[in-house]
């Protein structure tokens, strides 16, 4: 029995879901771990240097809805500062007195430019990276494509021996 007829093929709408929900996870689940846990690590740090910039209202789902689309690209990255943007939304309405602007001003939560566009940006392109990380995992599930490819093993250049006359 062959290697290859020995592994499963891979399926590529759990690929496509498993990328979806965790940058990374599509890679692994293809026996590619280190480029899953090289995206897992780079889309995150992206991601959350944008919420670093920006906090969590760099996540807006009211008023930047394509940014928005872009950020829940990075999967349980982009719903976790999702629902942090919520739950401070949710904490200033429960404050009686000024608006909603007045009240993230005085908490310091209000985004501010150029901050706003440069966290919102960061966070967007992890999201649109990661959309070319879930593209390739899928692709690759379905050309069947599993484990990393061989190395080439280094061998000197022979040159053929001329014909004897």
């Amino acid at each position: 029995m062959t290697k290859q007829s020995e592994q499963a093929t891979p399926m590529p709408f759990l690929a496509l879901l498993l990328a979806c929900a965790v940058p990374g996870a599509g890679h692994v689940y293809l026996r590619r771990p280190v480029r899953g846990i090289i995206i897992f690590v780079t889309i995150g740090a992206m991601f959350w240097s944008g919420m670093a910039m920006g906090g969590v209202l760099t996540v807006d789902s009211v008023h930047e809805r394509w940014w928005f689309v872009a950020e829940m690209l990075t999967g349980v990255h982009g719903l976790i500062g999702w629902h942090g943007q919520r739950a401070v939304y949710e904490r200033l309405r429960t404050v009686q007195g000024d608006s909603l602007d007045e009240k993230m001003v005085r908490e310091g939560v209000a985004l501010v430019t150029p901050a706003d566009t440069a966290a919102r940006a960061y966070a967007g392109v992890a999201g649109l990276l990661n959309l070319m990380c879930i593209f390739d995992a899928l692709m690759l599930s379905v050309m069947g494509v599993c484990g990393e490819p061989a190395a080439k093993t280094d061998t000197p250049n022979k040159k053929p021996k001329a014909p004897s006359p």
